[in-house]
């Protein structure tokens, strides 16, 4: 008969295997959280009326990680009507995204409320389901530009 709570006992196992400490450290490493280093994506983006500024964050970028996490600040004109939108598009290949309309109609996205004349910050965070993530800044004012500043974080 074996004795299953025997063999999990740790001083046992470690009599057994001296090693054991080293192997578990680097598992307990592997499996913490991390973040890297944020990096600006946009940089000051000048987004004219109605137009979109768009990065895309590749398979390099996500590998390992489960989530982005993005920060967008937005300048608005101080005669501004409407807000800014961050919509995220997956893609397999980095070449075959979601369709915006399919995008929005999931929920991927985020506005970011208006403040004429003044700078919003919002911070979002995307889940990694593809290897591929565009990640696009549409200006909703048909009448009035808005600067654009952008950071990404990939997190597990």
């Amino acid at each position: 008969m074996v004795d299953i709570l025997g063999m999990f006992d740790y001083d046992k196992l470690k009599e057994k295997f001296p090693e054991i400490d080293i192997a578990l450290s680097a598992l307990r490493d592997a499996l913490k959280p991390t973040r890297t280093a944020p990096v600006q994506k946009l940089s000051s983006q000048l987004i004219a009326p109605g137009g979109t500024a768009e990065f895309t964050v590749d398979a390099d970028q996500t590998d390992g990680f489960s989530a982005l996490v993005v920060t967008v600040k937005v300048t608005y004109n101080a005669s501004a009507t409407q807000g800014v939108r961050v919509r995220y598009l997956y893609s397999p290949d980095g070449s075959t995204f979601d369709s915006e309309e399919e995008a929005e109609a999931a929920g991927n996205y985020e506005d970011i409320g208006l403040s004429a004349g003044a700078s919003r910050v919002r911070t979002i965070l995307i889940p990694l389901l593809m290897p591929y993530v565009k990640i696009q800044v549409v200006n909703l004012d048909p009448t009035y530009g808005v600067t654009v500043d952008a950071w990404m974080v990939a997190m597990r």
